[in-house]
């Protein structure tokens, strides 16, 4: 493992621990009846989700020798590239699409996903926290850690570690759940306006810096064949 993959995991997992749907999500869940249980069933549902994208990506690609210079290198630095170009693409998108005039805003009912949030049990929680993954970043991580060529149980060790680092944002949130149970609420509300006034912010740093780290990582290592 050298200081350049592990740089670059560490960018990743900041960009997916600091997205704010997530983080909402997981704020509306903390806020139902079985709330902080319920918020284990999401962390582990999360870091299992997360560790079963390195399972896919260790089963296509762990038989391969990666370097620079052959070809499952070449796919990878590509994909990587691509990624990075997507994340770009969608900072470009939100950052200079046109702002929407100011109107009055009508009180609406609760959406039906809120409702079915409020409702769930553990097994809804654990599906909740594997389906709401920032996917790009996970699968660019996974292909990181392929192309650093470990062993099956080295691999494994530092997905696994990757995952449990990406839920660093709910797992404080679910750390003052479970010291103040009686708040969770309270602070759903405070967290959702502070996230709708510098949500697009938080974004467009994310996708920016993750997208021009991929993109770097990807460009240099294909054009240095």
């Amino acid at each position: 493992m050298n200081s350049s993959t592990l740089g670059s995991l560490l960018v990743l997992a900041v960009t997916a621990a600091v997205s704010p749907f997530s983080l909402i999500a997981f704020g509306l869940v903390l806020a139902t009846e079985r709330g902080p249980r319920n918020g284990v069933a999401f962390i582990l549902g999360w870091i299992t989700t997360v560790t079963l994208i390195g399972v896919v990506a260790y089963a296509i690609g762990g038989n391969f020798n990666y370097t620079s210079s052959n070809t499952p290198g070449a796919w990878t630095l590509a994909l990587e590239l691509a990624l990075g170009v997507v994340l770009v693409l969608a900072w470009l998108r939100r950052r200079f699409r046109p702002k929407p005039k100011p109107e009055v805003v009508e009180a609406k009912p609760e959406p039906a996903w809120q409702q079915r949030i409020g409702t769930m049990g553990y097994a809804g929680a654990f599906v909740l926290g594997g389906l709401l993954q920032t996917w790009p970043v996970m699968i660019a991580a996974a292909t990181d850690l392929v192309r650093a060529n470990l062993s099956a149980a080295a691999f494994f060790l530092w997905m696994f570690a990757f995952a449990v680092a990406t839920t660093s944002g709910i797992v404080v949130l679910e750390i003052l759940a479970v010291r103040s149970p009686g708040s969770a609420a309270t602070r759903l509300n405070k967290m959702r306006s502070y996230i709708d006034n510098h949500r697009d912010t938080v974004i467009n740093w994310a996708y920016l810096v993750a997208g021009l780290w991929l993109g770097f990582r990807g460009a240099i290592g294909l054009f240095n064949r």
